[in-house]
């Protein structure tokens, strides 16, 4: 077989695994098949220029297919740059979707690949950190001021997004996806908590039971992998700034104390915090040997990996996605680069998960298409996440009750009394 046939083959293939993992998705995602859809029948995402900006993998690829069928130009990219299938884009591609990204990249390539989406100049973005809409903003200000609106996913993004509405930097509508109900009390705390766990487990064949597990940051990805870590018969230590999660992660059972008090007798530590540099040297000075580090924060960054590499005499690949950094007599490991150990070193969230968190991003879509809101931050209607609900417990075969008269407050009987008086 010459070179050309082969890669042909190779490539057919590619595509074909790509089209059976977003097929798998498809086969679990009700509500996305069955709510979104719907509602998406009505024609208005026709001709919209929608770019699809989060990990991009399976799950991503539905969402961005689900848009595509109800007419919209989908442009896709990652919101990452170690968490992009090389199947899933080829899959993309092959139905005829603009991809701009490519697997394997790096923070460079990366860059370029949100710009060329953002020359694009979509019209709509769901993003993942705000990371396309602030290079938009930062390299692109004509087309920023043509944005009609923006769906957010994640905790970081958000407090970005409002960090621009309060300096007068967001011209636009934008909503928090991730403060709907059906999206942080489920994907936060239970996609990312068990998927952080299995991706940990699973790249080094280590136990979790007895384990002594610190988690920097108690929000809800960090109260997520804490419950399962615990659940699994780990010792939990917790690392949080802000007092009332401090107090919660007390209440529920898990020891709370300073970074650098926690991590010193930590078999695994685990970034949750959707900031930048949780563990740096303070905490790399005080860790004890072949302790493991993760991150399932948003940013690569929440291991401050370079000051690590600095404070190493050797750095080795002991095994895939495992990096051990010498230091003197300790050796500490770092899993999948630094980045989203649940993406990079896993499959990323549950599809059942998922199928709500983008029917919350889907009709947050559907949402800024079809409603006059003025330029700011806004959070999904509660009637569109009680309906997301309710169409996930439907396909469980789950039906609810509304209250019947007599369990009603007679509250209102009361203000009519007074009013009459």
């Amino acid at each position: 077989m010459n070179p050309v046939g082969h890669n042909t083959n190779a490539h057919a293939e590619l595509v074909k695994e790509g089209i059976d993992r977003i097929n798998w998705v498809d086969r679990h995602s009700p509500v996305l098949n069955g709510l979104v859809r719907t509602a998406m029948r009505d024609g208005s995402l026709e001709g919209v220029k929608i770019a699809v900006v989060v990990h991009l993998e399976a799950k991503t690829a539905f969402l961005a297919s689900i848009l595509a069928d109800a007419g919209a130009d989908v442009i896709a990219a990652g919101s990452n740059p170690l968490t992009t299938n090389g199947s899933v884009v080829e899959a993309l591609r092959d139905r005829g979707m603009i991809v701009v990204s490519e697997p394997d990249g790096n923070h460079e390539s990366w860059e370029k690949e949100l710009l060329a989406a953002a020359d694009l100049e979509p019209e709509y973005i769901i993003d993942d950190g705000a990371e396309l809409t602030m290079r938009i903003g930062m390299h692109r200000p004509e087309i920023f001021k043509k944005l009609k609106g923006v769906s957010e996913e994640t905790t970081t993004g958000t407090a970005r997004l409002y960090a621009m509405e309060a300096a007068g930097l967001l011209p636009f509508p934008a909503l928090t996806a991730n403060d709907a109900r059906c999206k942080h009390l489920f994907d936060n705390r239970y996609g990312t908590g068990q998927t952080t766990v299995q991706a940990v487990l699973r790249l080094t064949n280590r136990k979790m039971a007895g384990a002594k597990v610190a988690i920097i940051g108690y929000g809800y990805v960090g109260r997520g992998i804490a419950e399962y870590a615990k659940k699994l018969g780990a010792q939990v230590f917790v690392a949080e700034t802000d007092p009332v999660r401090a107090l919660e992660a007390h209440f529920d059972g898990m020891f709370v104390g300073k970074s650098t008090d926690i991590v010193r007798d930590a078999s695994i530590v685990i970034t949750a915090t959707g900031g930048m540099r949780a563990l740096g040297r303070p905490e790399f000075e005080v860790l004890k040997h072949d302790a493991v580090l993760a991150n399932a924060g948003h940013h690569d960054l929440e291991v401050d990996v370079d000051t690590l590499a600095e404070m190493a005499a050797n750095v080795i690949e002991n095994r895939a996605q495992i990096s051990t950094y010498e230091l003197g007599k300790r050796a500490i490991h770092v899993l999948s680069g630094g980045a989203l150990v649940n993406i990079a070193g896993g499959s990323g969230h549950p599809v059942e998960i998922m199928d709500l968190t983008f029917a919350v991003q889907g009709l947050g879509a559907h949402h800024l298409v079809n409603t006059d809101l003025k330029p700011g931050v806004h959070v999904l209607p509660k009637h569109v996440d009680d309906q997301i609900a309710a169409a996930k417990l439907s396909s469980m075969g789950i039906h609810l009750e509304p209250p019947r008269p007599e369990q009603e407050d007679d509250f209102k009987d009361w203000l009519t009394g007074i009013q009459s008086t």
